[in-house]
């Protein structure tokens, strides 16, 4: 299935096999970034910390990266 970041999100976390993980990157915000930018990058955050789906860590290496396993 089509997925993605900013769009299909969904679709990408519907792809997961229980315990699958996703690694997403680049979710630390940087000030030269459009406005646009951050606050679509704030709504993948939101849904991936949030999501009853997933469980997911964030951390702040590198570009900042959010790793999530996908709940049985």
């Amino acid at each position: 299935a089509p997925g993605g970041k900013h769009e299909g999100l969904d679709l990408t976390i519907a792809a997961l096999n229980p315990r699958g993980l996703l690694v997403v990157d680049d979710m630390t915000p940087v000030p030269q970034w459009p406005a646009e930018l951050r606050g679509r990058q704030a709504e993948v955050r939101r849904a991936l910390l949030a999501s009853p789906l997933l469980t997911s860590v964030e951390l702040t290496c590198g570009s900042g990266v959010i790793v999530c396993a996908r709940r049985t």
